[in-house]
């Protein structure tokens, strides 16, 4: 009994480091797609909540959803950043770019 016990552990270990690698390669392969879109509706967010608070003071709602556009884009790309370093196997380093 006691090796099919360490048997099933020591399957149960793999399949959930396949399943971890798995998920790290593919955020890895669509962050490649996703960072850039997110860091472009947080340029989107700045010119909208700076043209907003510059030029169309009255457009209040805008000016506030321009800033939550950008805050939430940062967010989900450190997000996405954070999960990818938490999946990452050990012996691999992540380094962002800049």
């Amino acid at each position: 009994m006691g090796r099919v016990r360490t048997l099933m552990k020591m399957s149960a270990g793999a399949l959930l480091a396949t399943v971890r690698s798995l998920l790290f390669m593919a955020l890895l392969l669509a962050s490649r797609v996703l960072v850039p879109l997110l860091r472009l509706m947080a340029a989107a967010g700045i010119l909208v909540f700076g043209f907003c608070l510059l030029a169309r003071r009255d457009q209040a709602t805008a000016m506030w959803a321009g800033a939550g556009l950008t805050v939430a884009a940062v967010a989900l790309e450190l997000a996405l950043g954070a999960a990818i370093r938490a999946l990452a196997p050990s012996d691999v380093v992540v380094i962002s770019e800049v």
